[in-house]
């Protein structure tokens, strides 16, 4: 009898991460016998973005009245009227990227384009900026040769390019596909998106859902940057709370879906989600309450203490966490959120770092 690599993956961790799921009792047990060896096991980055000189000439083209970057040395970007950030040197510069994983243990970048995307422009102009974000991914990894694996950007908003470009970028070499939690204000779970999603399904590409800003205006989340401490995070448990509720789960089971920032607040609230639907009187389009959908995503570890790091693991179990550092971003912090991971049991520390990653992306 022949186990495969993945399987036998998976079968390790099923068999040993829950138990060592947090730094409770299992690392009680653990201290013991005196503290855990200091881990070989490699940290691969699954939450971590680039920009690229060809998706900012597309950008500049395009002349989109929702997006622009502005004309100072950092290119500050500018979304529906918002400015979300600036291209500093490090979104930019692979070597700048790569001495820094170097200072912080990590080993491996899993890249990705964050909001807005390439949601933007005509459809030309979005087809033409995921083709060339999509092939400075690819040469990044081509010159830092193990270094560097990336997420495929796809217009969404057009079925047919997105497909096209899809295929192609699989082709070359995208280990996932990354997207946000709207596209341009239209949930994910619409009837137009479901051809582009039973190709990702068919392909086994898992998705990395990223959040933008909410498509709703007058929530006050304007200054003291809550668009993103607070919209971000509301977006993905809106997104994913969606997913279940309409039972897009259920209609696509081989799905494989990464909600960022350890899963926004949906791990938190997910107990008012299971009383919110056993007191529904509405028709149900789920038959197992809303909490039994959480092992079926995979989530991020970017979260800023320990015990919200240990709540995570505790609810949603240790392999179905990977780390990420949403580096290059001010509120990155890869050595933070490193730390934290190796606070965990040994164990569920590994299966962090590397180990779920690698069952996930077959690498």
């Amino acid at each position: 009898m022949t186990i495969d690599r993945r399987s036998f993956l998976g079968a390790a961790s099923a068999l040993g991460l829950t138990a060592a799921s947090g730094t409770g009792l299992a690392a009680a047990a653990d201290q013991t016998q005196g503290p855990p060896a200091k881990s070989t096991a490699k940290v691969i980055d699954v939450h971590t973005h680039m920009y690229s000189p060809g998706w900012m000439k597309q950008v500049d083209a395009a002349k989109d009245p929702n997006f622009h970057l502005g004309p100072s040395k950092n290119r500050e970007l500018v979304y529906r009227g918002e400015f979300i950030g600036a291209i500093v040197p490090a979104m930019l510069d692979y070597d700048i990227r790569l001495k820094a994983m170097d200072e912080a243990g990590v080993d491996i970048a899993l890249i990705s384009l964050t909001a807005p995307n390439v949601y933007w422009g005509t459809k030309k102009q979005s087809a033409a900026a995921a083709r060339a974000i999509n092939d400075d991914y690819r040469a990044a990894e081509q010159k830092y040769d193990g270094r560097i694996r990336w997420f495929a950007a796809l217009p969404w908003q057009y079925a047919d390019e997105s497909i096209e470009e899809l295929k192609r970028a699989k082709k070359n070499g995208a280990i996932g596909i990354c997207m946000l939690t709207n596209i341009l204000g239209h949930a994910l779970t619409e009837e137009q998106y479901r051809p582009i999603w039973r190709e990702i399904e068919a392909m086994g590409l898992p998705v990395f859902v990223h959040p933008t800003l909410p498509f709703v205006d007058g929530m006050g989340l304007k200054g003291y940057g809550l668009g993103n401490t607070i919209g971000f995070t509301t977006e993905t448990s809106l997104c994913f709370a969606r997913m279940i509720l309409d039972g897009f789960l259920d209609e696509f089971p081989h799905l494989n879906l990464i909600a960022c920032h350890g899963g926004g607040e949906l791990p938190y609230l997910i107990a008012r989600f299971d009383r919110m639907w056993e007191k529904s009187r509405g028709p149900r389009k789920i038959e197992t309450p809303p909490s039994t959908y959480l092992s079926r995503l995979w989530y991020d570890s970017i979260v800023y203490d320990q015990k919200t790091m240990d709540f995570l693991i505790e609810s949603v179990g240790a392999d179905r966490v990977m780390y990420g550092s949403d580096y290059p971003f001010s509120i990155g912090d890869m050595p933070g959120v490193l730390k934290r991971v190796d606070a965990l049991a040994p164990g569920a520390r590994d299966a962090v770092r590397s180990g779920n990653a690698m069952r996930l992306f077959d690498l």
